[in-house]
This record gives C-alpha cells, sequence and structure tokens, in this order.
C-alpha cells in the first residue's frame, strides 16, 4: 500500500475529511516521526503494529575493511564507522494477524 492508496482508504472511510486534509495528518505524522526517530534511544509505537526503533552503534574499523579504505581515502580513511539499524518489533496482535493469513493462504507455519 502506497501513500495515496493510503489516503484514498482514510478518505473513504472517513468521508467528512477530504483528501487534502488526509495527506497533510499523514505528512505532519511522518515528520514528528522523523524527528523522534533521528533522536538517540527514541522509538515510535504504533497501535496495534508495533514499535519502530533506529539504533546506531560505532565500532572500530579493523584488518581487511581498513586496509581498503587506506587505498581509497590514505590518511584520511576513519578510525570508527557508524551501523545503522532500523527494526520492527511487532506486537502479539500483528504477528498472529500474519500468521492467520498465511495460514489462511495454505502456507505452512
Amino acid at each position: 500500500m502506497n501513500h495515496r492508496q493510503i489516503i484514498a482508504e482514510i478518505s473513504k472511510r472517513l468521508p467528512r475529511l477530504k483528501r487534502r486534509d488526509v495527506a497533510e495528518v499523514l505528512a505532519v505524522m511522518t515528520e514528528l516521526w522523523l524527528d523522534v526517530l533521528a533522536q538517540p534511544d527514541q522509538s515510535v509505537t504504533v497501535a496495534y503494529l508495533g514499535k519502530l526503533v533506529v539504533e546506531v552503534q560505532t565500532f572500530r574499523i579493523g584488518g581487511s575493511v581498513r586496509q581498503r579504505l587506506q587505498q581509497l581515502q590514505g590518511s584520511a580513511a576513519p578510525n570508527t564507522l557508524k551501523r545503522i539499524y532500523v527494526r520492527f518489533r511487532p506486537t502479539a496482535k500483528f504477528r498472529q494477524a500474519i500468521q492467520a493469513a498465511s495460514i489462511g493462504k495454505g502456507e505452512a507455519k
């Protein structure tokens, strides 16, 4: 489901709202989530779906990675790199819905 489809579906379910208003609410929501997730140790929890977390790890570079970076960048090669993880932790209800949908389609557990 893409952005336009979400707006259309919400507009169908809430006919008193114009599509423009629904799009504005989604834009504000996205902006808020981006601001929160850009901060360290923050998360966004969506009711009935789950929790979105961004984790940043800094680690020292060594071995062949370090050698390759020195070949490419010379003395400007960094000593550390940052790895960014975006994790989604679904709620039990969401997991059950996914399992029910996959079982309904005949897929194995």
